[in-house]
C-alpha cells in the first residue's frame, strides 16, 4: 500500500456539501473582495480559540510580517527566534528591517530553549518570536515572563500548532500576537493560502487590519466597494496588500466546524504511531507535561535518517525532511557568518529528524502500513 503525505481530495470529501455551498454563496454574492465572509470567519475563528480579535491575511508569513510591523519592529532591532523551522519566521523579521537572532532549542520539544533565550537578550532586542514546532507549543509562560521582565514583545509562530494547549488553555492567547497559517496542508487548510494574526489588544488588531489593507480603515474599503461606488482615499499608514480573500474565508468557515474532529484524528494517529513503533530503537516524539500537542507533524529521530527514508520510499511510504538544514546554515543568511557547530542541538536534530504521514486525510490502516514498513526496514 502506497501512503501519500497529502490527499486533498479526501479532505474535500469530508465537507464537500458545506464547501460547495460556501463557494456557491460567494459566487452568487458577486463580492469577491470586501464582502461578509472575512469578518465572519475572523469572529468565528477567534471564538474557537477563545481569543478577542483575529485579523485574517493571505498567509502565515504575512501574519508574522504584519504582526511585527504592528509592534513597530524595524531597522536596528533584534528579534530572537529559532532556526529549525521554515524560513518564514526569519524572513518576516528580515523584511521589517530587523535582524533575526537564532538561539538553541530544547532537545525534547524542539522549541526555543528559554535559558538560551535569556542569554541572547541585548540592548538591541525588541521582540521574541518563538515557534511551536510540529504542533508542540513553546514554553510560552516562561517566554512571556522573560519578555515582561525585559519590556519585550512576543509574536508566537503558531502556524504548526493550531489546537495545541498549555495547561488546558489553547494557543492563541499567550503572546502579544499569535500567528496561524491556513495553507492547504495545515490543520485548517484553505484551497490556496491564508493566515491569521490573533491578539487580545483591540488597538493592535485595528493596526494590523490597516497594515494588511493599504493602510486604510476596513470600513472605508467596504464603502468604496459597496453599491455607492468609489469614494476617496485616506491612507493612515504605509500599508500592504496582505488580505485574505472572500472565497478562502468562506471555505475556511465551512471547514472550521470539523476542526475538532480533524485534531482528534491527528492525536489518535500519533498515539497509534507511538504504540506501534515502541521498541524499534527509533527515537519517538515526546510531549512535555502540561502540554497538548496538535500533531501537525509526527517526527521521528534516526541515526540513519536518509537510509531509512530511502528504504521506506521503496515500499511506497512518503516521508519528509523537516526544516533541514536550519536557517543559520542556509545560503541566504551566509553573510551572518554563523558556522556549523554553533547550535549543536539544532544541527543534530536537523540530520536525524524524519516526518511520517499524519492527518485526517489518512485512514488508520495507512498509519498501520507505515508502522509495519518501519518495523520491517528500521
Amino acid at each position: 500500500m502506497a501512503v501519500r503525505f497529502h490527499n486533498h481530495q479526501r479532505l474535500y470529501k469530508r465537507r464537500k456539501s458545506e464547501i460547495d455551498a460556501a463557494i456557491a454563496r460567494v459566487i452568487a454574492s458577486g463580492r469577491f473582495d470586501w464582502g461578509d465572509e472575512v469578518p465572519a470567519f475572523e469572529a468565528e475563528f477567534a471564538a474557537w480559540l477563545g481569543a478577542a480579535h483575529a485579523v485574517c491575511v493571505n498567509s502565515g508569513t504575512a501574519a508574522l510580517k504584519v504582526a511585527l510591523l504592528a509592534l513597530d519592529i524595524g531597522p536596528g532591532d533584534e528579534v530572537i527566534t529559532v532556526g529549525n523551522t521554515d524560513i518564514a519566521s526569519s524572513s518576516s523579521i528580515h523584511h521589517t528591517g530587523a535582524r533575526p537572532v537564532w538561539v538553541e532549542i530544547d532537545p525534547v520539544s524542539k522549541c526555543m530553549d528559554v535559558d538560551a533565550l535569556r542569554a541572547a537578550i541585548t540592548p538591541r532586542t525588541r521582540a521574541i518570536l518563538p515557534v511551536d514546532l510540529y504542533g508542540h507549543p513553546a514554553d510560552m509562560k516562561a517566554i512571556m515572563a522573560i519578555a515582561r521582565e525585559h519590556n519585550l514583545v512576543v509574536v508566537e509562530d503558531a502556524c504548526l500548532s493550531l489546537g495545541a494547549t498549555i495547561d488546558g488553555q489553547k494557543i492563541g492567547t499567550f503572546a502579544d500576537i499569535t500567528c496561524f497559517s491556513f495553507a492547504p496542508s495545515k490543520h485548517l487548510g484553505s484551497f490556496g493560502s491564508g493566515g491569521a494574526a490573533v491578539t487580545e489588544n483591540a488597538d493592535l488588531a485595528e493596526k494590523m487590519r490597516k497594515l494588511s489593507a493599504y493602510g486604510q480603515e476596513r470600513a472605508r474599503h467596504y464603502t468604496m466597494h459597496g453599491p455607492g461606488g468609489m469614494g476617496g482615499l485616506h491612507h493612515e499608514t504605509h500599508g500592504l496588500n496582505e488580505r485574505l480573500d472572500e472565497m478562502q474565508a468562506a471555505i475556511l468557515r465551512a471547514k472550521l466546524p470539523d476542526l475538532d474532529n480533524m485534531l482528534a484524528d491527528r492525536r489518535a494517529q500519533a498515539a497509534r504511531y507511538s504504540e506501534g513503533l515502541a521498541g524499534t530503537g527509533i527515537n519517538l516524539p515526546q510531549t512535555l507535561p502540561g502540554y497538548g500537542h496538535a500533531w501537525r507533524n509526527y517526527v521521528i529521530e534516526a541515526d540513519d535518517r536518509d537510509g531509512l527514508a530511502n528504504r521506506l520510499a521503496q515500499r511506497g511510504i512518503a516521508t519528509n525532511l523537516t526544516y533541514a538544514p536550519p536557517m543559520h546554515l542556509q545560503p541566504v543568511f551566509a553573510d551572518y557568518g554563523i558556522s556549523i557547530g554553533s547550535f549543536p542541538v539544532t544541527e543534530r536534530a536537523a540530520v536525524r529528524l524524519l516526518g511520517l504521514p499524519i492527518g485526517p486525510q489518512l485512514a488508520m490502516e495507512e498509519i498501520d502500513e507505515v508502522i509495519s514498513a518501519i518495523r520491517a526496514v528500521a
